[in-house]
């Protein structure tokens, strides 16, 4: 399956979610995905752009619950990189944003460090992939495959670390 429509499908899961599991756990599945994408983009992407997604691909490797069976493993294509980092980097910013009511109403301690370690994972997936969106907006095959992105910070959505 290809990553935009992973991430379509992951982001459905995330807004269904109901308990604080479901929502953790589709916060795990978006990372993963951003994982998976990295890896993908990092063995088939440009050279110029293979160490920022071997970084995509990296980050947050631990802290995933092990009942976590990532979604991501359906991934088959990134057939339009700047359209599926833009769907990513999307899902990524409102699954950290599923998880801060959580942290912050947390009944114990072990909720909040996970939903704390969850966000921060997320939010260094979002800025891997932020970079990589730059990267394809300045390469010569974006010019032929679609309209360049505004990789600026002033997303008012953007979590705090």
């Amino acid at each position: 399956m290809d990553a935009t429509r992973l991430a379509v499908v992951t982001a459905a899961a995330l807004g269904a979610a109901r308990t604080e599991t479901e929502v953790v756990r589709e916060a795990w599945q978006a990372q993963a995905l951003a994982r998976a994408v990295g890896g993908i983009l990092a063995a088939t992407g440009p050279h110029t752009q293979s160490a920022e997604a071997r970084r995509l691909h990296e980050t947050g490797d631990t802290g995933a619950p092990p009942c976590v069976r990532p979604r991501a493993s359906r991934l088959t294509s990134v057939a339009d990189p700047p359209r599926a980092l833009d769907a990513l980097d999307s899902l990524l910013a409102e699954a950290a944003h599923a998880l801060i009511p959580l942290a912050a109403t947390a009944a114990e301690s072990g909720t909040y460090t996970d939903c704390m370690e969850t966000i921060e994972a997320l939010g260094n997936s979002r800025d891997a992939v932020r970079v990589l969106r730059g990267l394809w907006a300045g390469s010569p095959e974006v010019a032929v495959r679609g309209k360049p992105v505004d990789t600026g910070d002033d997303d008012p959505g953007r979590c705090a670390r």
